[in-house]
Formats: structure tokens, C-alpha cells, sequence
């Protein structure tokens, strides 16, 4: 019970509210709304992230909310609005790649626990690809569009590929910095 009154569980609940409120905006074909409370979420999902860090509010419990509440937020709802956008027309290809990006979300979210690494993620996180895909729907893309977006960016997820943590930005700047000024690290 002490977890889900921590100030990180508690924010990572509104973000989760910012996801289902824009499955609702989704629904009714409100996509501009849909996309601007799923970068909110994000937005509380870094919050949620910095909080559990810097407070020593981190817990096993907080951990599990914050993957469940991401994959609402960056998989689930910016998938239903896609196909609601533009995938509908595609019938079943429309449906699989919809499906198929929930499903590399939520492997990634599987994932992302088990390896750790504090410069890089390997993998594009969730967060990202669900703004990147909720923001396509407001731009309403041909229907082949968003299906390679959506196939594209679960891909990305699954990858092996590394993408920098803001962390490891911070640290390769230091470097560079370093090397810039004739020091070495």
C-alpha cells in the first residue's frame, strides 16, 4: 500500500488519467486533443521518472505502474487513434499494424527492466514512439503512411539498437566539452 501513496506512483496515475481521457478524445475523432494529453503524459512519465531518482521514491510497485500506465499511454491509446485516423481503411493490415505496435510496446516495457544500462536504452522507449505516432494522427497521413510509421517505430522498439538516456547525453557532451578543451576525461 506504502507505494501507491509515493509522489512518483501519484503522478504516474495522473499521467495514466491523461491517457485514458485521450482514448476518449480518440473516440470521438478529437485527435489534436488525443495527441497533446499523450505528450502531457509523457511530460508526467519523465516527471513520474525524476521523482522516483532524485526522491529515493522508487519502488518494485512503482516500476510495474509505470509500465502499465505507458503502455495505455504510448501504446495503446496512440494505436487506437491512428487506426481510428487513418488505419481503418486498410482492413486487417490496418488492424495488424496497429496490433503490432502495441504488442513491440509492450515487449519493450518487458524488456527494459532486464537490461540496464545508464548512458543508453536499448531499444527505442515507448514514450517517444507513442508521441511520434499520436502526433501523426494529427496530421491525418495516407493510410500506407501510418502503417509503415507504426511498423517502423515498433520495430525501433524491439531493436537492439542504442539510443541515448538524458543522462548519457549529459555525459557525452562532459566528453566532448573535454576533449574540445584539450582535457582528458
Amino acid at each position: 500500500m506504502s507505494g501507491m501513496l509515493r509522489l512518483p506512483s501519484l503522478v504516474t496515475c495522473a499521467g495514466l488519467v491523461c491517457g485514458f481521457v485521450a482514448l476518449l478524445f480518440a473516440a470521438r475523432h478529437d485527435f489534436g486533443r488525443a495527441a497533446l494529453l499523450v505528450g502531457v503524459a509523457a511530460l508526467l512519465d519523465a516527471l513520474d521518472g525524476l521523482l522516483a531518482r532524485r526522491g529515493r521514491g522508487g519502488c518494485e510497485f512503482g516500476t510495474n505502474l509505470d509500465s502499465l500506465a505507458d503502455l495505455v499511454s504510448f501504446g495503446v491509446v496512440p494505436a487506437f487513434a491512428l487506426y481510428l485516423r487513418a488505419l481503418y481503411e486498410l482492413g486487417g493490415l490496418g488492424v495488424a499494424a496497429c496490433a503490432g505496435f502495441v504488442v513491440c510496446g509492450a515487449l519493450r516495457l518487458a524488456r527494459f527492466p532486464l537490461v540496464r544500462n545508464e548512458r543508453f536504452f536499448v531499444g527505442l522507449p515507448i514514450p517517444p514512439a507513442g508521441v511520434a505516432l499520436a502526433a501523426l494522427c494529427v496530421s491525418g497521413p495516407p493510410p500506407l503512411v501510418a502503417a509503415l510509421a507504426a511498423a517502423g517505430l515498433g520495430a525501433l522498439m524491439v531493436s537492439r539498437l542504442p539510443f541515448p538516456t538524458i543522462s548519457g547525453l549529459a555525459a557525452l557532451g562532459r566528453e566532448r566539452a573535454s576533449r574540445f578543451a584539450g582535457r582528458p576525461d
